[in-house]
């Protein structure tokens, strides 16, 4: 199928080679503008900017995909279908009416749960233990187009099972998907279901507020909270005023946690454990505990818990987000 390609992120990178590998002639790529990145400020590509180069793929990198010129230049291609994955940009009725088989979409979540920009990591935030991708065809909405294809995946309660993790795991999933739907359109089976728009929720982008540990929530919130928002932007805490990202803790049952005699720490209380581990009072009353595994103190590398105890002769009893 003659096919462009909308995508920035490397969400959409499986599945823009996904469909050059399956042989649809990819007319075009349209990317986001480059942008500056690090500390140096630099101009940067997207990361489908390069893949695409690398696969001798045309590109363009308009700044607003309503411009006349740009309405005009997909016209003038005649795509089939328009696939999007993680665009950035609000798709125009006069755009979405131009392909014969429309626009269709990768979302990473089984709609109509959780739509809008942040589905991956609202559900782990949220401790979901089954999340998916569906294939959808868009209208003028955010993510209210009709279903294609969904198919779910499981999420385990496991620390390595961050945003960073899940994302790279639905991004495979939603290639393999889009393949096989462009495939049903071509042989046109494709099916079309309308959302139930009563069941849908809504998955914000992160505010900066909402990066703060709270330590006076439960060992599971805790957790969920850092991996919902690892490796990218992470939590965050402070020790003695300086900032922490928390990239991975861990819930510790009820014979780990090794509760102290009499009245129970405030949480945010850092009890060293064994072998230098840190080990964080928390919960309401300060009864439950977290070990922080991995963590990043401002300006420094990733560490290990127990390398940044030592590093800073962190003595049991400093308390963070003091």
């Amino acid at each position: 199928m003659r096919v462009v390609f909308m995508g920035t992120p490397a969400f959409a990178v499986p599945t823009l080679e996904a469909l050059t590998d399956a042989g649809h002639d990819i007319l075009c790529v349209v990317t986001q503008p480059d942008r500056p990145a690090g500390r140096g400020h630099k101009l940067a590509p997207p990361p489908v900017k390069t893949a695409a180069l690398a696969r001798g793929l045309r590109v363009l990198q308009p700044e607003k995909v309503r411009a006349p010129g740009f309405v005009q230049t997909i016209q003038e291609l005649a795509p089939d279908v328009v696939v999007v994955a993680a665009f950035g940009q609000k798709i125009t009725t006069e755009l979405l009416e131009l392909p014969a088989h429309g626009f269709v979409n990768v979302h990473p979540s089984l709609l109509p749960r959780y739509r809008g920009a942040a589905p991956v990591e609202r559900c782990l935030l949220n401790g979901d233990s089954i999340t998916g991708v569906t294939i959808m065809y868009m209208d003028e909405g955010w993510d209210t187009g009709d279903i294609g294809i969904y198919r779910e995946f499981p999420v385990p309660r496991d620390p390595c099972a961050n945003a960073g993790w899940l994302q790279e795991s639905l991004a495979r999933v939603g290639a393999e998907l889009m393949v096989r739907f462009l495939r049903l359109i071509y042989e046109g089976r494709a099916p079309r279901t309308a959302q139930d728009h009563s069941r849908a929720s809504y998955a914000p982008k992160i505010s900066r507020d909402e990066l703060e540990v709270d330590w006076r929530r439960s060992a599971s919130q805790l957790f969920d909270t850092v991996r919902g928002l690892a490796p990218d932007p992470g939590a965050r805490t402070t020790l003695d005023g300086q900032q922490l990202r928390v990239l991975c803790l861990r819930e510790l049952g009820r014979a780990e946690a090794q509760p102290q005699p009499g009245q129970p720490p405030a949480p945010g209380t850092i009890l060293l454990g064994p072998g230098g581990s840190v080990i964080v009072a928390c919960g309401e009353e300060g009864r439950e505990r977290v070990r922080l595994e991995e963590v990043q103190p401002s300006g420094k590398r990733r560490m290990t818990g127990a390398e940044f105890a030592r590093g800073r002769r962190i003595p049991s009893g400093a308390r963070l987000g003091s």
